[in-house]
C-alpha cells in the first residue's frame, strides 16, 4: 500500500515503539519538514546496529516520507539537544501512542502557536466563518451600534484584506482613513508605526449616532482607494514575516497583536471588534489564537461548516496540553447564520457542535477517547457545566457532562439583513428592529463588555 501523509506519522511512532517502547518514544522528538518527510530524534544514545537498524525499518515503512539524509538521529548528533528541547513542538495522541512533533511549515506556521491567553481591558471580539455569506459581517456592524447606543466606544478592525467589506459598510467617502490594515502591515517592515500614523489607521462611523462612538480601522485606507495598481503588490508583503531590530522575526500573527496592541487603549476603546478572514488561512490564525480575544465562529446548518470546523478544531486541541484548554474554550463560541424560527433544528445544531468539540478530543466527557484524529493537512479556503447548586437553562448551557463551552447561538434568517448596507437602512441598527434576530448574540457581547 502507498504511504500517504495522513498515514506517515502514526506509522513511523508504530515502528519505534515496537523497537524502543513507550517511554521512549515520549521522550524523542519527530520533526516533520516543510515537504511533510519525517525524521525522529531520539532522547538516548543507542548502539549502532540498533540505530542502523530502526534507520531501515523507518525508511522501508515510510517510504517517500522518510527523510533521505537523516530519518533517525541520536542524542549526541548535531543539533539534537535543541530540537529536543524545542517549546514549539505538539505532544499529539495516534492511535493510543503518545508523540513529540515538531512541524515545520513553509506557510501557515502560525496555526502552531498556542492560544494566547486572555487579553487586558477592552475585551476583544473576533469575528470568524469558513466562507463568506454567513452573516459575520453584519453581526459585527450589529453588536458596534448596539455598544455604541449604550454610550460606549468601539474600535472594528477589518481583517479580511482579501474580501474587505467592514469598510465600506461602517464608513462614507469623507471618513475613510488614509490608510488601512495593509498598510501598517507593509510599513511596520521599514520602521516602527508612529502615533501620527497610527491615528491616519482610523476613520470614525456615522452609524454611532451622537452616542457612542465607533471607530473604524478599514482594510484598505484612501491611498489604497486612489492606487489600486499597487494594493496586489502591498498584499504581497503584508504576509511577510518581519525582522526585528533585535533580530529575531515576527511573524503576522506577531505584527496583527502589536497592531491591536497598540491601538486597544482602555481609556480610549470599550471594545475592539475584528472580522476575519473568511477560511483557514495566516490572517485568520493570526485572530483566532493571537488576540486573546473572545472568538464567534460563525457558520450555517450545512455539511461544510461541520467538516470545515472539524478540521480547525482537531488542529487546536493539539495546542493544548491535555486538561489546559478550559480558558480559550470558555471564550469560544459557535454561531448558527440564518437560523430557522424551528426550536428543534437549532437545537439539532446545537446537538452537531457539542459533538464536533467531543470528536475533536476538546471536551471531557465521560469516556471520551483523547485521541486526536490527523487530518490532511496544509489547511485551505476552508460556560457548559452543569452545577446541580446552581442549575441553568438549555438556552444557557448544553446537557454534557464536564464541558465548559458555551452553548451555539443563534442569528435567525432575516430578509431585511440580506445585502446589509447600514448607512441606507439606520432603522436596522435600532435594538426594537434587531432584538428579534440577533437578541441573544449582542446579549452575550453586552454582557462580556460589562453593558
Amino acid at each position: 500500500m502507498n504511504m500517504r501523509f495522513d498515514d506517515s506519522l502514526p506509522a513511523m511512532a508504530k515502528v519505534l515503539i515496537e523497537e524502543l517502547g513507550a517511554a521512549s518514544l515520549e521522550a524523542g522528538m519527530a520533526v516533520r519538514d516543510i515537504s511533510g518527510r519525517l525524521a525522529f530524534f531520539i532522547a538516548d544514545t543507542l548502539q549502532p546496529q540498533h540505530m542502523d537498524h530502526i534507520r531501515h525499518r523507518l525508511a522501508a515503512t515510510l517510504g517517500p516520507y522518510a527523510r533521505s539524509d537523516r530519518v533517525l538521529a541520536g542524542a549526541t548528533d548535531l543539533g539534537a539537544d535543541r530540537i529536543l528541547n524545542d517549546p514549539g513542538s505538539l505532544t499529539l495522541d495516534v492511535g493510543g501512542m503518545r508523540i513529540r512533533l515538531l512541524d515545520r511549515r513553509l506557510v501557515g506556521a502560525d496555526w502552531l502557536r498556542r492560544p494566547a491567553p486572555i487579553a487586558p481591558l477592552p475585551p476583544r471580539f473576533v469575528f470568524a466563518s469558513l466562507k463568506g455569506g454567513v452573516g459575520r459581517s453584519t453581526a459585527l456592524a450589529v453588536a458596534a451600534a448596539a455598544l455604541a447606543a449604550k454610550g460606549r466606544r468601539v474600535l472594528a478592525i477589518d481583517l479580511d484584506m482579501e474580501a474587505p467589506g467592514l469598510g465600506a459598510m461602517l464608513l462614507d467617502e469623507g471618513t475613510v482613513p488614509e490608510f488601512g490594515v495593509v498598510d501598517a502591515l507593509v510599513e511596520n517592515g521599514f520602521a516602527p508605526l508612529d502615533d501620527t500614523f497610527l491615528a491616519d489607521l482610523v476613520g470614525p462611523s456615522a452609524l454611532a449616532d451622537r452616542h457612542g462612538r465607533i471607530d473604524v480601522l478599514p482594510a484598505f485606507g484612501r491611498r489604497s482607494l486612489a492606487h489600486p495598481g499597487d494594493v496586489l503588490a502591498k498584499l504581497a508583503r503584508a504576509y511577510a514575516e518581519d525582522l526585528r531590530p533585535d533580530g529575531t522575526l515576527a511573524t503576522l500573527l506577531d505584527q496583527v497583536r502589536e497592531l491591536v496592541d497598540r491601538l486597544a487603549d482602555p481609556r480610549r476603546y470599550d471594545a475592539i471588534l475584528v472580522d476575519a478572514r473568511a477560511g483557514l488561512h495566516e490572517t485568520t490564525a493570526s485572530a483566532i489564537l493571537g488576540l486573546g480575544a473572545y472568538v464567534f465562529l460563525f457558520g450555517l446548518d450545512e455539511p461544510q461548516t461541520f467538516q470545515g470546523y472539524e478540521f480547525l478544531l482537531a488542529h487546536l486541541a493539539r495546542l493544548t496540553a491535555p486538561n489546559g484548554a478550559s480558558e480559550w474554550l470558555e471564550r469560544l463560541t459557535m454561531v448558527q447564520g440564518r437560523a430557522p424560527l424551528d426550536d428543534d433544528l437549532r437545537a439539532a445544531f446545537a446537538d452537531r457542535c457539542g459533538e464536533l468539540f467531543e470528536r475533536a478530543g476538546l471536551t471531557r466527557s465521560k469516556g471520551q477517547s483523547t485521541e486526536v484524529r490527523l487530518p490532511a493537512e496544509p489547511f485551505h479556503d476552508v460556560p457548559w457545566d452543569n452545577d446541580s447548586t446552581n442549575p441553568l437553562t438549555d438556552d444557557e448551557l448544553l446537557p454534557w457532562d464536564d464541558l465548559s463551552l458555551r452553548r451555539p447561538l443563534a442569528i435567525l434568517d432575516d430578509p431585511r439583513y440580506s445585502n446589509f448596507a447600514p448607512a441606507r437602512r439606520r432603522d436596522l441598527l435600532q435594538e426594537a428592529v434587531y432584538r428579534s434576530t440577533f437578541g441573544s448574540f449582542v446579549d452575550q457581547v453586552l454582557e462580556v463588555v460589562g453593558v
